[in-house]
């Protein structure tokens, strides 16, 4: 009795065994063999093409271009000019056309003049209208601060500093900012800057809502070199572009530079017995090479007079220029000349006036600069030069009230100096100075 209900229990378990492992039955689809429907997709009301003036070309002539003539060509036209002349537009300036789907025809034209201004024209019931669309700025002031560390460079402080939150290329023009316009009469950053020396300043800079800067200035700058502080003031009372000062009235800018270049690197200095790697014998080097790569610019030190431009020997693409105070200026071994520089031709200082190369008696790329008052050459390295004039003695209140305030900015920095790396805070900056 045991053993059949225990047969039967056997089989009823492989019997829903086998059910469950049948495939279920599908019912037919109600939908099966209904004929589909064909797919849809949404066309849109415009479509948009951007096109880039070339060089030599007008506005006329990428509007024809982009399929537009005739008297809707004209009316364009006619309405841009109210904002602005379309003869004054330059290679390089974007065209963004808006065309209805439906027939082509244009809708709108926006014309990109630089990164802060843009041209709208957009057609309405009485034809085109036209609009200059400005970007928005906000005000800001931005705080850096830091220490140079070991085997490092104020340059290598700034921009490869990952704590530091600024854009590349904002770094990069701070570097130059302060090395060129600011220090470039005062300290030389490639032969004086020690590790250990701690930089701080206060800028302001007008940004867009993308992030980027429109506009920076420096206000204020402090240098700790080897001990000394080296303040630097921004002052323009009149509003004509103004300078750097030093903290009792002084002007940082001197009537020479001591560097043609930007960025220095001294490969040989002014000696009155120098080896001469090309001749083999020994005599006087009387200026200063400059290391740098074939194609780098080579600026004016001073404001003056193309005296020659030409080949010069020994010397190969030469440039002389004649200078207030009986001095003159040799810039030499040029791979080639700056556009516009002839004799006789007035040049500004900072002024590009050539290109590094390496013609005449040289080894490789690098620049010969040579500085001489009445022929005789001066080592411009060390050479006391002559300044700029002071402030006057009717805005030296005015200038000590702008003093307090920008030393206030770098007061409100957060902490002092880190190694290598930048603090960031925004402070209102009133003035306009």
């Amino acid at each position: 009795m045991t053993t059949r209900i225990w047969w039967l229990i056997v089989l009823g378990v492989t019997a829903m065994v086998i059910v469950s492992m049948r495939e279920p039955t599908q019912r037919p689809s109600p939908l099966r063999g209904a004929p589909l429907l064909e797919a849809f997709y949404a066309r849109p009301l415009e479509t948009v093409e951007t096109h880039v003036l070339r060089r030599g070309e007008t506005l006329h002539g990428l509007l024809v271009r982009a399929g537009i003539g005739g008297g809707e060509l004209a009316n364009l036209l006619l309405a841009l000019r109210e904002q602005h002349n379309p003869q004054r537009l330059v290679a390089g300036v974007e065209v963004t056309l808006r065309r209805w789907t439906s027939d082509g025809a244009p809708r709108s034209v926006e014309v990109r003049l630089n990164p802060d201004s843009t041209v709208r024209l957009a057609r309405g019931p009485l034809g085109w209208a036209s609009e200059l669309q400005i970007t928005p700025v906000t005000v800001d002031t931005v705080h850096v601060s830091g220490t140079i560390a070991e085997g490092g460079s104020l340059f290598e402080a700034l921009v490869y500093d990952d704590e530091l939150d600024l854009p590349p290329q904002e770094r990069y023009q701070l570097v130059s900012q302060l090395a060129d316009e600011i220090y470039g009469f005062t300290l030389d950053f490639s032969r004086e800057i020690r590790p250990g020396d701690a930089y701080r300043l206060a800028y302001e800079r007008e940004a867009r809502p993308d992030g980027s800067a429109r506009r920076r200035r420096i206000l204020i700058a402090e240098i700790q070199n080897s001990g000394r502080a080296y303040s630097a003031v921004y002052f323009n009372p009149l509003g004509d572009g103004g300078g750097y000062y030093d903290l009792k009235g002084n002007s940082l800018r001197k009537a020479f530079r001591r560097s043609p270049l930007d960025y220095v690197r001294i490969v040989s200095s002014f000696s009155w017995r120098r080896y001469h790697p090309i001749l083999g014998i020994y005599r006087a080097h009387l200026g200063t090479d400059f290391g740098a790569a074939y194609g780098t610019p080579v600026r004016a030190t001073a404001d003056g007079t193309v005296a020659s431009a030409g080949w010069g020997g020994g010397y190969g693409n030469l440039i002389v220029l004649r200078h207030a105070g009986s001095y003159t200026t040799r810039y030499a071994h040029l791979g080639r000349f700056a556009r516009g520089v002839r004799l006789g031709r007035r040049v500004a200082q900072n002024e590009v006036i050539g290109y590094v190369g390496s013609t005449g008696l040289s080894t490789g790329p690098h620049l010969h600069y040579e500085l001489r008052r009445n022929e005789q050459p001066l080592n411009a390295r060390t050479v006391s030069l002559p300044g700029a004039p002071p402030i006057p003695s009717e805005l030296r209140d005015e200038f000590a009230e702008v003093v307090e305030q920008r030393l206030g900015l770098l007061e409100r920095q957060a902490s002092g100096p880190r190694l290598a790396a930048g603090q960031r805070s925004r402070v209102p900056v009133g003035g306009g100075i």
